[in-house]
């Protein structure tokens, strides 16, 4: 295993069994799939195994923490913990080279925060990935959002116990998966009681109930922020309203005051961040900078959860200089990828990852860089609502589709990969219509339906195929 593998600790335990669909425990689950449409092929044959380029020891470890994760879920929380701290570990001290140095910083710092969290969540905060982080980190108050931590345990190969159980609780099977892994986490107790819930209106329809549930089941605060889909100045002022009384929650949680002058320090933070990304991605528009599709999770992590961050802020920093020292392109095809991205899948990875790799890359991402927009620290609160109204993901799906759009042509993209996450109505909602949008401006779309974090909806076969066709089909008409 590598430091770049940041969701594959499992590895370091040597195990050698697989967590799938053909137990007993995952039999009623497995019936419902078969009986919905959905084609599935239980990941313990030996030729999808051999084609999902699954690694056993990584299944063993799956299969041994979903066997504990009812009966023992302070036990199966340490397991998890003690994995995310030796890849943390790992990525800080003995790095692979597989990835460049911002990378392996971030990997450390995400698994470490994770393992953190994992054990002792009580001085913690649960929100939605859009949730303005500047508040809690002047508090300091470690945050966790549902893509974060689920992104990791399906990589351990255990997210199925998660799910069953958050579908055993009412969750709907077409609910997003993300949000599941979390709920099933919460409700096997695997996942104890943070401090508080915070959570926004924007873009998600999971958000409305994922986190009143979460609320209501930890018996914790829950401040929601709605959200208009305008930009104006008006709502602006709405939505800083909302985040002053939430911040006056987190007080409460938190059992300290909020000092200004440390909230402005952290927007100040929040600022130069979004000016390093920012001039990260036009110097990406002339480089080849081949990753997989792990480095992409990081860079929308780092622009949502680690705002005001000292961490993000390292991490854009070395960003910078990771982006100076790239080789500039040469004849390989630029993808500009929306959505989360499924980086547990092998043979995905396969396509993108590699320095030698001419052939296709990732050059950005729409979630990770939806608000960059500029922040003023003087005014903490008025800046973090306007990125939010300014968000490309809130209001009407041609704001997002637009956004998209411009960001391909600035990026000077050969097309654009639309990721349908299980479960996310706004993407599917909104996906033909990009394609259409994107075709007719020139740039060739192809949409794929997959999931970021349930093995059992990947369709990595499927989704392998028809991206080599698609890239196959910018090469043809280069």
């Amino acid at each position: 295993m590598t430091s770049g593998e940041i969701c594959c600790p499992a590895a370091v335990f040597g195990m050698l069994y697989s967590s799938c669909d053909c137990g007993p425990a995952r039999e009623d689950r497995t019936i419902r799939r078969q009986r919905s449409g959905i084609p599935f092929v239980p990941p313990t044959c030996p030729q999808v195994r051999k084609r999902l380029n699954m690694n056993e020891k990584i299944e063993k470890l799956g299969a041994f923490i979903s066997s504990q994760a009812e009966a023992h879920p302070g036990r199966t929380a340490q397991m998890l913990a003690a994995a995310y701290d030796i890849v943390g570990m790992q990525a800080a001290h003995f790095p692979s080279g597989s990835y460049t140095r911002s990378r392996e910083y971030l990997q450390s710092y995400t698994a470490r925060l994770l393992a953190k969290l994992l054990r002792d969540p009580a001085r913690s905060a649960v929100v939605n990935i859009f949730m303005p982080s500047e508040i809690f980190c002047a508090l300091d108050m470690p945050i966790m959002a549902p893509e974060a931590l689920a992104a990791y345990v399906v990589n351990t190969a255990s997210e199925r116990v998660f799910i069953d159980r958050a579908e055993e609780g009412g969750a709907p099977d077409t609910f997003c998966s993300f949000h599941k892994v979390l709920t099933g986490m919460a409700e096997t107790g695997v996942m104890k009681r943070p401090a508080m819930v915070a959570s926004t209106s924007l873009a998600c329809d999971a958000n409305q109930l994922t986190f009143r549930h979460l609320a209501s089941l930890w018996n914790v605060p829950h401040a929601m922020i709605d959200v208009p889909q305008s930009a104006d100045e008006d709502a602006v002022a709405y939505v800083a309203g909302q985040l002053r009384g939430m911040a006056r929650t987190a007080e409460e949680c938190a059992g300290a005051r909020l000092n200004p002058d440390r909230l402005k320090a952290c927007v100040a933070r929040s600022a130069e961040q979004i000016r390093n990304f920012r001039t990260y991605l036009r110097r990406r528009s002339q480089v080849h900078f081949p990753e997989s599709l792990t480095p992409e999770m990081l860079n929308i992590a780092c622009n949502h959860l680690y705002l005001g961050t000292e961490a993000g802020l390292a991490y854009s920093r070395l960003l910078l200089e990771d982006v100076s020292r790239a080789p500039r392109r040469t004849s390989e095809k630029r993808i500009v990828w929306m959505h989360v991205l499924p980086n547990w899948q092998e043979t995905i990875k396969d396509l993108f990852q590699g320095r030698d790799n001419h052939r296709v890359e990732i050059v950005a991402s729409d979630l990770a860089v939806s608000a960059l927009i500029d922040m003023d620290p003087d005014h903490p609160y008025e800046s973090m609502a306007r990125r939010l109204v300014s968000d490309s993901f809130n209001g009407p799906g041609s704001r997002r589709i637009g956004a998209a759009l411009e960001l391909a042509k600035s990026m000077e993209a050969d097309g654009i990969l639309i990721f349908c996450q299980w479960g996310c109505k706004q993407t599917q909602g909104i996906a033909l219509a990009a394609k259409r949008t994107f075709e007719e401006a020139g740039i060739p779309a192809l949409v794929l339906d997959g999931d970021g974090c349930d093995r059992a909806n990947g369709g990595a076969e499927q989704i392998v195929t028809r991206a080599n066709a698609f890239i196959e089909q910018l090469e043809e008409q280069s």
